[in-house]
Parts: C-alpha cells; structure tokens; sequence
C-alpha cells in the first residue's frame, strides 16, 4: 500500500507541476512585459523578507507531522484528534503573532529597496503578501493530516483547477490592467476559496476530526513535541538564513533590478525542482511508515536505492540545466535578461550541494533526529550569511551564491548524513562520503563532455528546436556514462525489480 500511494501522489504532483511549469513562464514573460524587472524583483524580496517571520513557527509543525505518523498507521483516532487540535490551536497564535510582526517590520521596508524609485504602492503591496501569508497558517492543520496520511493525490483536481483558473486571471489582469495590485489582490482573494475547498475535502476524508469533544496529548508525546520544537526553531532559523536571504542581499548591496533578473533564472530552478522533487518527497511519508514498522537492514537497503535515484534525478537535471540555461532564457525572455556563464556554473554546484541531500534529510526528519545537530544547522546559516555578504561586496552576485555552497559543504553535507548513519542506521558513514566523492568527480565529468559534445555538434544558436536537441544529447550522454558506473549495482537491480512490480501490479 506505501508503495501504491507513492506513485499515485508522484503521478498526482507531476501532473500539476507539468500544468503550472507551462503556465508559470507564459505569466512569468507576460509579467516583465507588463510590469517590468523591478516590480519581478519586489515581488521575490518580499517573499523572503516575510519568510523572514515564518522563523515563528519554530519547527512546530514538522514536530507534530512526525507523530502523526505512528497513530494515522494505527488508525489510532483519539490520538490524531488530539494532535491536530493542538496544532490548530498553536497554529492561531503563530498568525497572531506573524500579523504584529509584519507590522512592526513595515516601517523598514525601504532598507532593502535598493534602486526602487520607480515603484508605486508598495505599501498595499506588502500588506497583500502579509495578507496571503497568514491563510498559509489557519489551513496547516489540514495540510499536516493530509499530507501524512499520504492522500495528496486526492486534492490534485482541486489544485490543478485552482491554479488553472489563478494563471487566467492573473494573465488577463497583466495585459488589460497592468497592475501589480490587482494581480496580488486576485492571487488572495482565490486562495480564500481555494482553501475553503480544501478544508471541506479534508473533513470529508476524515469526519472524525470534526468533533467538538476536546482531546488531550499525552505526557510522553507532549515532551517529546517540546524537544523537538526546541531544536527545530533553531533549524527554522538556520533554514531560513540559508535559503531565504540571497534576494535580501543582492536587493541591498547590488539592487532590486538585479533580484528580478535572478528570479527568472530561480523560476526555472524551482519549476524543475517541483517536477523532480515529487519522486523523492512523495516517498518521505512512506519512509515515515518503514522506519516506524521495519528493520534496520530493510531501511539501509530502500536508503541506498532512493540515494542513488536521488543523485540521477540530481545529475541529469545539472547536465541539462548547464547545457541549456542561457539559450532557454534569451529564447524565452531575450538577450537583455541573460546573467554571465560563470553564474550558471555556481547555480548548477548550488543545485547540486543542495539538493543531493534530499534523499538524507528525508530519513533525517522521518526518524525524528532534530535535537543532535540544532546548533549545526544555525551555524552552516550563519556562514552563508557572513561569507555572502563580505562576497558581495568583492564578486558581486556570484559572491553571494557561493555563500550557499560554502555553508553546505563546511557543515550539513557531511553532518546530516552521519546523524542518520549513526542512528538510524547504526552503520559508519565513510561508504556515504566516498559515493558523494565519486558522484561529484562523474558529474563534472558529464558535464564538460556534454558541452564539448553539442559544441561539436549543434550551433550556438537559441531556436527552441536547437535548445531541446542540446537537452537531449545532455541527458542521453549523462544516462550512458550513469548505466555503465552503476548498472550492476544491488541499488539498481532493486530499482529494476520494484518498477517490474509496480507495472505487474
């Protein structure tokens, strides 16, 4: 059954990721269009400078989400009951408190506009984000149930449909109106009845959270809940420094300009994430039921198959992105928009450092290890953030986004993987080292054989059909050089055995 409702929720998000992908980038270049770079550019600051107050929630939520899991695979209600009350009630007073501190953040806003003269209504701007913010946490409650209990899949008609209907919208505003205002206004207003549908859906599935009777948690779960929100708001901090502060920085030090550029080169980014990341994610709460019922053997083994998944998702996006980035930028947008090729490079290590440890920090939260590295996690922020801004100052954009890489690489890569050798696992952590070694070593060399290859065999020229062609030798090259290192592995023999069962069942 895990594995059933893995592929439903991977088939579900892909679905709407492809949908909204395709949609996104026609709003995206109708955006800069209408409204130009720099309104792009606040648009990205005040995502992160609000995000800034999400450090509130502390890692609340994540605590509970991992003791929902135990009692959703027991079908034990009273105990769900009693966790999603709480959580609802906590997550009341974290709006509260986000609302008091956006307004005492307003007065400083125009610290981090750098070259946003030509701006207008900012202030309704802000409060519009603030607005949208706080929806986010009156619905988490429904988010966490569902989203453990691994029944996404069943909100994806009412996803894609939402944001179908958003895109339209949001288009016809940017070319009869073009305002920026309206635009947000209209992104509220159907989130309120987006989320008014979510809410009947989830108390449909489960009518019995509905109940009036309130419902305690228990002492052990209590304490274990308080331990866990200790070390996770130092991770809520540390994650936040580490990923929400590049636009913060380039907006002050280079301009908001800049930040817009950037943003279209992170759409494309996030946008590949979010179709690749459902494969890997869509397995976290499966993960959560195997840790929870079998053995440690058992766990190693799925481990080492969703690792090596992990780096060829990882790797073939890198090799098509390296190949492919620029042209598809001045193909989509134009010449004017482009960064240099050097950037492209430190966003691709970015990607890589990053995401290669998705398949580590799934196990890491599943099995509840948060308190062991909670000073760690701070740390590895609060070297991005002093090594990006002395950067800055010195290279530039470039600086800032080797801030990231440097933190990672000083500090989590090669801690979080340890933590869960030591503890789940119970096993000595060089073999992961050595792995990540030669997977770097393999990857690069995709990557400078690809772009020799295509240079040799295609023009440099930025016609769509051209910019497919390079992503296509990118991925065959990189899928022949990934067979022939790991073809005759345990992983990949079990990777092939799960898929022929899947189809069978």
């Amino acid at each position: 059954m895990r594995t059933i409702n893995t592929v439903k929720n991977i088939i579900a998000n892909i679905s709407s990721v492809i949908i909204l992908t395709v949609l996104g980038f026609f709003t995206r270049k109708i955006f800069i269009d209408s409204l130009g770079v720099e309104y792009l550019g606040l648009n990205g600051l005040l995502q992160n400078v609000l995000g800034m107050l999400s450090l509130v929630e502390g890692g609340i939520g994540t605590s509970i989400v991992y003791n929902l899991y135990k009692p959703l695979a027991n079908d034990d209600r009273p105990k769900i009951i009693a966790l999603v009350q709480l959580y609802r009630k906590i997550y009341k007073y974290i709006a509260l408190a986000v609302f008091a501190l956006s307004l005492c953040l307003y007065p400083f806003l125009d610290v981090f506009i750098k070259g946003g003269e030509n701006l207008s209504y900012v202030s309704i701007v802000y409060f519009i984000f603030v607005a949208n913010n706080l929806v986010g946490y009156l619905m988490a409650d429904k988010w966490s149930l569902i989203n453990s209990d691994q029944k996404q899949y069943k909100l994806a008609k009412y996803t894609i449909s939402y944001q179908i209907i958003l895109y339209a919208i949001k288009i016809g505003i940017l070319l009869y109106f073009k305002s920026f205002v309206a635009y947000l206004a209209v992104e509220f207003i159907l989130s309120l009845i987006y989320n008014g549908v979510i809410i009947r859906t989830v108390n449909k599935l489960y009518p019995y959270i509905k109940t009036k009777t309130k419902y305690k948690v228990d002492n052990d779960t209590q304490k274990n809940i308080i331990t866990n929100v200790k070390a996770l708001f130092l991770h809520s901090i540390g994650g936040y420094l580490l990923h929400s502060t590049d636009n913060i920085i380039i907006s002050t030090f280079i301009g908001v300009g800049v930040v817009g550029l950037y943003s279209n080169y992170i759409l494309i980014v996030s946008q590949i994430k979010a179709l690749t990341k459902p494969v890997l994610t869509s397995m976290k709460d499966s993960i959560g039921n195997l840790v929870a019922h079998d053995s440690v053997d058992k766990q190693y083994q799925i481990f080492k198959t969703i690792d090596l998944i992990n780096f060829f998702i990882v790797g073939i996006v890198i090799v098509i992105l390296y190949n492919t980035l620029t042209p598809f930028v001045i193909w989509w947008l134009g010449k004017d928009y482009i960064l240099a090729e050097n950037i492209i490079l430190v966003i691709c290590i970015n990607y890589f450092v990053d995401e290669i440890r998705t398949s580590v920090m799934m196990y890491k939260y599943v099995s509840g290890i948060f308190t062991a590295d909670k000073y760690v996690v701070f740390i590895t922020a609060t070297i991005n953030l002093i090594v990006s801004i002395i950067l800055v100052q010195y290279m530039g954009l470039i600086g800032t986004l080797l801030g990231t890489s440097i933190a990672l690489l000083c500090t989590a890569s090669w801690n979080w993987p340890r933590l869960v050798y030591k503890y789940t696992f119970k096993k000595n952590v060089s073999e992961y080292y050595l792995n990540y070694c030669i997977r770097i070593a393999l990857l690069a060399f995709c990557m400078f054989t690809t772009k020799y290859v295509i240079k040799f065999i295609i023009d440099d020229t930025f016609a769509f059909s051209h910019i497919l062609i390079k992503g296509i030798i990118s991925a065959i090259i990189f899928i022949f050089i990934f067979l022939l290192a790991y073809i005759k592995t345990p992983e990949f023999q079990y990777i092939k055995i799960s898929i022929n069962n899947l189809i069978k069942r």
